[in-house]
């Protein structure tokens, strides 16, 4: 599966983090308390630092303007760190967020199916300030960290990410190529990802014609599933296991879908998608 198909967290280096003082500097109108977010909630984060603070108190935005984050997950320090009269170090917290914030339920928020992987995303975790903390507030804010699909920009959205799996706007959390390059769907690129992947059955290996045939009938297979009807004007590119991968029970088969006349596009070529 691709990465992050199990979305894996990205943290703030420490020692930036310990630097930017996590006050949640706030360059907008008004302050909005760490208990008072709420899921679904979208983030613009202005400034480069903003991102690396460990806290943020800044309102909410439209999730159809541009922002850097969504709130999928709210939850709570326990156990002995939260004890803490003081808040923790930066670093003591994040080392907290991996655990707490779950990636299971980020599947289901972002409205994925068997054949939908995401791609793009990351975990990115806001814990309180300071004072909130003396308050009593443990509140982490699990929140999904969208791509960059402008290098000068950073990451950004213009769109909310609850239940985007069903929407053509996806592909800006699917996985594409443009040539050896790993992008997200929403920019220029030759071919896209076919989920789920296909594993080869069991058993001794059969040679590289005969695992080049099945790998083309069950990606096929899938890739029609994908688009949601026959493959017209469309062409697999396969990337079947060899003997050295097969010799270490990797069977999988990467499935890729791109025009047979090789031209780069933009967007899923997911079908069934509202548009």
């Amino acid at each position: 599966m691709p990465f992050p198909h199990r979305v894996r967290s990205a943290f703030l280096c420490a020692a930036l983090v310990a630097a930017t003082g996590c006050s949640g500097h706030d360059p907008h109108a008004g302050i909005v308390s760490s208990a008072a977010m709420e899921i679904g909630d979208c983030h613009r984060l202005e400034l480069p630092e903003e991102l690396y603070n460990g806290s943020d108190v800044a309102p909410p935005v439209p999730c159809n303007e541009p922002h850097q984050t969504e709130t999928y997950m709210l939850t709570r320090y326990s156990g002995p760190i939260a004890a803490h009269r003081e808040r923790p170090s930066p670093e003591q917290l994040v080392k907290e967020i991996d655990r707490l914030c779950d990636y299971r339920p980020i599947r289901p928020y972002l409205g994925a199916g068997p054949m939908d992987g995401q791609w793009g995303v990351a975990i990115w975790g806001k814990f309180p300030t300071r004072a909130e903390w003396l308050r009593g507030d443990r509140t982490l804010r699990c929140d999904l960290l969208g791509p960059t699909l402008v290098a000068a920009r950073g990451p950004e959205l213009t769109v909310p990410l609850r239940g985007i799996m069903v929407r053509a706007e996806s592909a800006v959390v699917r996985r594409c190529r443009l040539g050896p390059a790993d992008v997200t769907c929403a920019q220029p690129h030759d071919v896209e990802w076919v989920e789920p992947p296909v594993d080869l059955p069991p058993g001794r290996y059969p040679g590289v014609r005969r695992v080049a045939r099945l790998a083309e009938e069950m990606c096929r297979v899938n890739a029609a599933n994908f688009v949601g009807g026959p493959l017209r004007g469309l062409r697999l590119r396969l990337e079947p296991p060899g003997p050295d991968r097969w010799r270490r029970d990797d069977r999988r088969v990467e499935c890729w879908l791109g025009r047979e006349d090789g031209a780069p596009v933009v967007g899923t070529l997911r079908g069934g998608l509202a548009r």
